[in-house]
């Protein structure tokens, strides 16, 4: 793990050695004092929204998968992998959920299988919103690109393929293979809200490059495919911790096609700042909430009990009928 982090970087200094960086400079100095700031700020909540909606496509699988688990728990397992995912490896994400969803009462295959899913249609649907850069890297001859979109929408007709493709993925990760059925809604719901994710989040991207003079017209559809792009590049690439390197590379690549190259590397590496940023800022807010939320129900649990049972005492012997006594206990 250890050389291939560094042959990635060898190849980045490599790649951006000799470059007219002055070029960085004169970008900054044409812009409006504040605005460069400005629209880091909305990059920054732009990917933290695009967060939100792909923990709504986390518990969408989940349903998907037979489990339908209250928002507050879905999304503390949720964030709680946004920490854990900088373990290298890709490993501790799968166990940590696991486990998470073991002491909700989730089992464990179940959890596993929705792990798997996720994986799958984070990636499938990643691949789908990168062909929006086909066009402006391969020019006319990216529309038989158009033909990939396919398996989005075959997926959406015939959500029970998630699963085959689940399988395939258990096998060459070496995980356990998903032994649970789908529910077609749930799949449905995964996959369009990871869809709307990818763009949502992709946007800060954009925002990024219209601060350092891209056209935003034009930067639009790149910059959301990039984005896709880099972003699935970073997970295939298991040796790097939330793909470290490899996304920066592919999103350069990408920008280069109409930004120079200096200022297309500054700003891939400022938008993995601002997803570091957005990202742990996101899950400490949503642990902290959830965590709440939690402590809030347990405070007042016992004091909805406590209060059931003395009304139930308190009532008169005839009313205490077999057909009162659920209505007391809920």
């Amino acid at each position: 793990m250890g050389l291939l982090l560094a042959v990635t970087a060898i190849f980045i200094v490599i790649t951006l050695r000799g470059q007219d960086w002055s070029t960085v400079a004169a970008t900054l100095r044409g812009q409006r004092p504040g605005f460069v700031a400005t629209m880091v700020v909305l990059a920054v909540l732009a990917n933290a929204a695009g967060l939100v909606a792909t923990m709504i496509s986390w518990r969408a699988m989940l349903a998907g998968v037979g489990e339908r688990v209250a928002a507050v728990d879905a999304a503390r397992i949720f964030y709680f992998g946004q920490f854990v995912k900088y373990v290298p490896g890709k490993v501790m994400g799968f166990l940590v959920s696991v486990e998470m969803g073991r002491r909700i009462g989730v089992p464990a295959a179940r959890m596993g299988t929705a792990w798997l899913l996720a994986l799958v249609v984070s990636l499938l649907t990643g691949a789908t919103v990168g062909l929006a850069a086909g066009p402006e890297v391969f020019g006319a001859s990216a529309a038989w690109l158009l033909l990939a979109v396919a398996p989005v929408a075959v997926v959406l007709v015939r959500p029970e393929l998630v699963g085959r493709a689940a399988t395939l993925v258990a096998r060459v990760r070496r995980r356990p293979e998903p032994s649970t059925a789908m529910s077609g809604p749930g799949i449905r719901q995964a996959v369009v809200a990871q869809l709307l994710a990818w763009l949502i989040g992709g946007a800060h991207l954009w925002l990024l490059a219209v601060a350092m003079g891209a056209p935003p017209l034009r930067a639009l559809p790149l910059c959301l495919g990039a984005f896709g792009l880099g972003a699935v590049a970073g997970v295939i690439a298991v040796f790097a911790p939330d793909g470290i390197g490899v996304r920066e590379v592919v999103v350069t690549a990408a920008l280069s096609v109409i930004l120079p190259v200096p200022v297309a590397s500054v700003v891939a590496l400022v938008s993995r700042v601002v997803v570091t940023v957005s990202e742990l800022a996101t899950a400490g807010i949503g642990l902290g909430v959830t965590e709440a939320i939690l402590r809030r129900r347990a405070r007042t649990s016992p004091a909805a009990a406590a209060e059931a049972v003395r009304v139930n005492v308190a009532a008169p012997a005839s009313k205490k009928s077999p057909s009162c006594l659920p209505q007391a206990d809920r």
